[in-house]
């Protein structure tokens, strides 16, 4: 074995079992992207957890070789290609093609054929875009080209990549249900082109996502209106001294209502508050510059994305406030039938010591009593036994049994003390 071999095999010992993986991971997410013009189509589709199973068998079935586990599959030749890649919550399909953009700017009709996903694939579609990318230095466009595919009057131009490229959208949807963005190739370098696609991508898709909130968080909103008198009502109630059942029951009632209503809005909550912040990443990331007369992406969607994120968070927070209220009216009523069974529980004690009481002094009696019963079944017992040798005695069975008296009663009262004491020395230890 020669040295180097030896080196090899020692590295493969020492390697950690993720360490290739991982660094494939920081390649895993780019676009097969290599040059422009270039012309692009994507769809987000929100697929169920129930049909990813059979989304991947579809996968497979165009993907032959490529295992869909992975959560992706590349299709790719020198005209261009097809992507799939599946996320937490939604899937992605691109569709990417090389060539001139001609006067429509890359927007032009594409055969369905060159789709096949729409008619097949499982999922609802959630989002559509169109993006085009021109070739390097070429001529801006102009207006009358632009203003055939996106509204310049109302659009969002700016530069990106610190001026490497500009682009236009104006966020409407167009033929085929998909937004349109062009962007001027200034001076993209390297994988610039596919780097500005994935982020002009991505943030429209998490802007989108984050707004999934939005609807929720207002129906939370008119509930909560209700949610929160009812509570005030119970809170009276429970101040006026109404029945403590009644007020109970409408209490977990609610409380039920609330905590259902938390749980279900969970993850939404934590969904919409990740793609805000990676909507806000990706903003920053384009490096855009301001342009006369145009808002940046930045602005246009701070302006439409900020009131939709301040009103789930209200939402949020309301709900979380009145579930601590909930709580605290929850603790006022449990200390308020606390006190009511302590009450009871005092009453149920005086009325045992009295029992208590009766029942010993009518042990006292029954003991009092139990004294002359055995004393008077020991004398007869001693009169049975003395009467045959004090036959000759006239009237001195008598006067002995008389003279025993005391003495058995005494006896009798010193036994039962006895074992009375040991009885309860027993139960003691």
């Amino acid at each position: 074995m020669t040295r180097e071999q030896g080196e090899d095999e020692m590295d493969e010992r020492r390697d950690h079992p993720l360490r290739v993986t991982l660094s494939e991971l920081m390649h895993l997410r780019a676009l097969p992207l290599d040059r422009a013009p270039v012309r692009l189509r994507q769809w987000v589709f929100l697929v169920e957890p129930s049909d990813r199973e059979a989304e991947a068998a579809f996968v497979g079935l165009f993907a032959p070789g490529q295992d869909p586990a992975v959560g992706r599959a590349l299709s790719v030749g020198e005209a261009g290609g097809w992507l799939w890649e599946r996320h937490q919550e939604f899937s992605t399909w691109t569709w990417f093609a090389y060539g001139p953009l001609g006067e429509d700017l890359g927007f032009q009709a594409e055969t369905d054929q060159s789709f096949f996903w729409l008619h097949g694939a499982p999922g609802q579609v959630f989002r559509g875009v169109e993006i085009s990318v021109g070739a390097p230095g070429a001529e801006p466009p102009t207006e009358a080209a632009l203003s055939r595919h996106i509204d310049l009057r109302r659009c969002v131009s700016c530069e990106v990549f610190d001026g490497a490229a500009r682009i236009w959208t104006d966020f409407r949807l167009r033929e085929g249900g998909a937004g349109r963005i062009h962007v001027h190739n200034q001076g993209l370098a390297n994988d610039e082109v596919s780097r500005l696609v994935q982020t002009l991508l991505e943030i429209g898709n998490y802007r989108k996502l984050a707004l999934l909130g939005f609807a929720p968080a207002r129906e939370t909103l008119a509930w909560l209106d209700g949610a929160e008198a009812r509570l005030a009502a119970i809170t009276s109630d429970l101040a006026a001294g109404e029945d403590s059942q009644g007020v109970l029951d409408d209490l977990l009632k609610l409380s039920a209502e609330v905590e259902a209503r938390a749980a279900t809005s969970r993850f939404r909550r934590g969904a919409t508050e990740s793609y805000h912040q990676l909507t806000l990443d990706r903003l920053e990331a384009l490096r855009e510059r301001r342009l006369p007369g145009h808002s940046t992406m930045s602005e246009f969607i701070a302006r439409r994305l900020l009131p939709a994120m301040r009103t789930r968070e209200a939402a949020d927070r309301r709900l979380d406030d009145l579930s601590e209220r909930v709580a605290r009216c929850g603790d006022l009523l449990r200390a308020k039938l606390g006190l009511a069974q302590d009450r009871q529980n005092q009453e149920t004690l005086r009325g045992m010591d009295a029992s208590l009481q009766l029942q010993t002094k009518l042990q006292g009696l029954v003991e009092g009593l139990s004294i002359f019963a055995v004393g008077y079944y020991v004398l007869g017992l001693l009169g049975y036994l003395l009467k045959p040798w004090l036959h000759g005695w006239p009237g001195g069975g008598e006067w002995v049994l008389s003279a025993l008296v005391p003495l058995v009663l005494i006896a009798v009262a010193a036994s039962l003390h006895r074992r009375k004491k040991r009885l309860i020395g027993d139960e003691r230890s």
